[in-house]
This record gives structure tokens, C-alpha cells and sequence, in this order.
């Protein structure tokens, strides 16, 4: 018996943020919006994949995790929950990635950020012949950075012996045409610029509750991964809140502890005398919070300003000390474009007078104009996609 094709497999390399199954999760969500019809997996081994995709009907396949350290800016993979070094989890995702392919025979699979994969697990899947011969997208985010896959041999090697198109998840009204213009000579391709991807704008098309907004919160604090510098922002972070005090209302403070949940224990200590403080595992519930409060404070990550732009959020946004320097150059651009929409501070510079400052002046403000920001990416990338396999 011979099983129908899998229309789109999309794959999303896992480490520290959530970005990348981020803009996998909201094409797939746009993708069963748009065209119901179509068989679609999402394939990853990130652990929050499943808060991600919510009520949206997307199915996926996790793989073991990856795991990631950041020294003085720089990510370092180590052992994994499996533990599975991070070497043995490159090999075995490779298998599992090759027998993916062979098993589903997909027409079309996208890949997010690096052609191939962050431990070069995507090759053997990449040199499998399959009977329709798979049409192999790579999606890259508004703001590259200096990320050493992206830019070596062997990414732009596999790319142009076995990709057939690339998508952009920017938009150069903001951005400039710059980042359209360096990948084009680095691949030798015309990117298609899609816009950004904002899983927020398909999960509300998915959950009706996040279509009503009740700004009772006074506001919500994320840190999707505790860095080197983060526990010294949530200290000075309790030390403002305490300061403005309880008159705008309560505050909820969203971490993912992962493998780590003595964590839990340090963070809800920090917060501990603020009665009006509650510390939580980053989850589901994040959304609802964030749309019901007046200001958010975030790292300056892509899935999060996403977030913040679809719902034009008063906030504060942290930016952190990284050698790719994506967060600083993409919070340059969008400063420029949004004007005091959003307040950018340093991680490394961060104090309790500076977020008191920051933090007074961004409960007070009403939600931002973000003018003709393209966020419909998801869409613009699930019909091109579409259109791909049509072809």
C-alpha cells in the first residue's frame, strides 16, 4: 500500500529562544487556515512547541532536544534532557530527519534559518531522492546576525544544489534593503520578502478569547531563557515594580525554568515580598496575560517583538549582549520606524532607576501606531508555498 505524500513538513532547529519554531508554527498554522485541505507537519525539538501552536490544529513531531549555554555571548551546545551529547543529538536527529523524508515523501519542506540544520542535520535528509522530488524552501529572519551556519560553505553549498527558493521574514520598509541584497549574493537567489511572521496574528484567528482584551494587569515580564545577565535584571526588575507600586495593578513574571526548576524557586525569592507578583512557568497562559495588561517587558528576541507588534504593546524591551548582534541592529531599525513605541535598554547598562523611568512612562502610554508594518508573513509565506507545490 502506498500512503499519499505529506504536502509540507516544516522543521525548526531548536536551542535558546523561540523564534525559529516560532515562524514554523505560525506558516503552519496560516497553511491549515488557508488551504484545510493540505497535509502539513511541523518537526522540531522544541520544548514549547505545544503551548506555541495551542488550539490551532497544527500537528507536529518532537524530536529529542537540543541544548544550549551562553558564555559571555556566544551559544555552546551541551548535553540535552536525553542525555544525549550535543554531538550524538546531531547524529540521531540526522536519522530521524532522513527517515522523516523518506517515510512522508513530502512535497515541500521549510526550513528555517540554516540550510543545514544547526549540526548539519538536515544533509542526509537534503541528498535523499524522493519519488516527487521535494521541493526544499529555506525561510531566514528579518535580521540575520552574524551566525557562522548561515554564512559557511557548506549552507550556501547545500542551498544551491538542493533549494529551490528563499523566503525572507522581513520587511525592508523597516529594515532596509540591505539584508534582501546580502543574501541574494550569498545564494545566489532573489529572496521573496514576505513580511514578518507573527504566530500572535494566526493564533488569534485560531482562539477567539484572545480576540477580547481586558487591560486589567498592570503588565507581564518574559525571559524565554535565563541568560548570564537575567537574574540581575529580575532583581532590579522587582526593585521598579516595587517602587511604582500596586496602583496600575498585578504583575505576572513568565519564565521557561526547563531543566532547571530550582530556578523557579530563585525567581518567585526575588519577587517574594511583592504581594502582587506571581511568577510563572512560561506556557499557554502567557498570551492571555499579555493582551490583558497595559505594558509587557521582553527580550528583544523575533517571536517576541512579533508578538508585541501585532498587538502594538506599550513596552519595554531588553536587549541582550550577543556576538551575532541581531537584537541590537534589528532594535536600531525598528526604533527608527516606531519612534518611542517601544523603549530598547541594554541588558548589560540595566538598572531600577532606568526601568522605574522606562516602566512609568510606558504604563502611561496608549498602544502604538506601527503604520504600514507588514505582519502578515505567515500568510504571504503559506501561499507561496502553496503556489510552489501548484507548480
Amino acid at each position: 500500500m502506498t500512503l499519499p505524500p505529506l504536502d509540507v513538513l516544516i522543521y525548526a532547529h531548536d536551542g535558546r529562544g523561540l523564534g525559529h519554531a516560532s515562524r514554523g508554527i505560525a506558516i503552519g498554522m496560516a497553511i491549515r487556515r488557508l488551504f484545510p485541505g493540505m497535509k502539513v507537519l511541523f518537526v522540531s525539538g522544541a520544548r514549547a512547541a505545544s503551548d506555541l501552536i495551542h488550539t490551532s490544529g497544527l500537528d507536529w513531531i518532537k524530536l529529542p532536544s537540543y541544548e544550549t549555554a551562553v558564555i559571555k555571548g556566544k551559544s555552546y551546545g551541551r548535553t540535552g534532557l536525553s542525555n544525549f551529547s550535543d554531538t550524538d543529538l546531531g547524529v540521531l536527529r540526522a536519522t530521524m530527519l532522513h527517515s522523516i523524508v523518506t517515510l512522508y515523501r513530502p512535497r515541500c519542506v521549510l526550513v528555517d534559518h540554516m540550510p543545514q540544520g544547526k549540526h548539519k542535520e538536515l544533509r542526509p535528509a537534503l541528498e535523499t531522492e524522493t519519488p516527487l522530488k521535494t521541493l526544499w524552501v529555506l525561510g531566514m529572519r528579518g535580521v540575520i546576525g552574524g551566525v557562522r551556519q548561515v554564512w559557511s560553505d557548506l549552507g550556501v553549498s547545500l542551498f544551491k544544489t538542493h533549494y529551490h527558493a528563499l523566503l525572507w521574514y522581513g520587511d525592508s520598509a523597516v529594515l532596509g534593503a540591505s539584508h534582501m541584497k546580502g543574501l541574494q549574493e550569498q545564494f545566489g537567489i532573489q529572496p521573496i520578502e514576505t513580511g514578518y511572521v507573527s504566530r500572535l496574528s494566526e493564533l488569534i484567528y485560531w482562539d477567539s478569547a484572545f480576540q477580547t482584551r481586558d487591560p486589567g494587569l498592570a503588565g507581564t515580564v518574559s525571559v524565554p531563557w535565563a541568560g548570564e545577565a537575567s537574574f540581575s535584571l529580575l532583581h532590579h526588575l522587582a526593585g521598579a515594580i516595587e517602587k511604582i507600586g500596586e496602583k496600575h495593578g498585578a504583575w505576572r513574571i513568565f519564565m521557561d525554568f526547563g531543566n532547571a526548576p530550582n530556578q523557579r524557586e530563585q525567581v518567585a525569592r526575588i519577587f517574594n515580598k511583592l504581594s502582587y507578583c506571581r511568577v510563572e512557568q512560561a506556557g499557554s497562559r502567557y498570551v492571555q496575560a499579555f493582551l490583558n495588561s497595559k505594558v509587557s517587558v521582553i527580550y528583544g528576541g523575533y517571536n517576541s517583538l512579533t508578538d508585541v507588534l501585532c498587538a502594538q504593546k506599550p513596552s519595554v524591551v531588553i536587549l541582550r549582549d550577543m556576538q551575532d548582534n541581531e537584537q541590537t541592529a534589528h532594535a536600531s531599525r525598528l526604533s527608527g520606524h516606531l519612534g518611542t513605541g517601544l523603549v530598547f535598554i541594554e541588558e548589560k547598562g540595566v538598572n531600577k532607576e532606568v526601568l522605574v523611568e522606562a516602566l512609568s512612562t510606558q504604563l502611561n502610554a496608549p498602544l502604538f501606531r506601527r503604520g504600514a508594518l507588514k505582519l502578515n508573513g505567515a500568510e504571504t509565506a503559506a501561499r507561496v508555498i502553496a503556489g510552489l507545490i501548484d507548480s
